[in-house]
């Protein structure tokens, strides 16, 4: 393993000149996960429960193509175009990282680069040893 690798996994389409994932220095740094199928179409469609449903499963499958889990993230930020949906996703959230719980941000911003995306996730996980 090289001191920089970079993640792809299989059916994550590529929206930008950018990584899945890159595991550097003992961690994962998982990129910005919007709520987008492997063709480029936005899941969920104006439903921000099923779009975290989706973005936090991705983001389980690309963690588990870095040889980590959710129990390995260290800092998870959330970027919601409504912050009023903070409390409709947090069970979401919960169901994945269990008793697990990340450092965390929280950010409404007032769009995102997918259009009709309401929620975006990027983590940073620290290698098992």
């Amino acid at each position: 393993m090289s001191a920089r690798d970079e993640v792809r996994v299989p059916g994550r389409p590529e929206l930008s000149h950018a990584a899945d994932a890159v595991r550097a220095g003992g961690y994962v740094f998982v990129a910005g996960i919007l709520p987008v199928d492997g063709s480029g179409g936005l899941v969920g469609h104006d439903d921000t429960v099923a779009q975290a449903g989706f973005v936090f499963g991705e983001l389980e499958r690309i963690l588990a193509a870095a040889d980590c889990s959710p129990g390995d993230v260290v800092k998870v930020t959330v970027f919601l175009t409504d912050v009023d949906d903070r409390p409709r996703v947090n069970p979401v959230r919960q169901e994945v990282f269990g008793s697990a719980r990340p450092a965390s941000t929280l950010v409404e911003v007032s769009g995102l680069a997918v259009p009709g995306a309401k929620i975006e996730v990027d983590a940073i996980a620290a290698v098992p040893t």
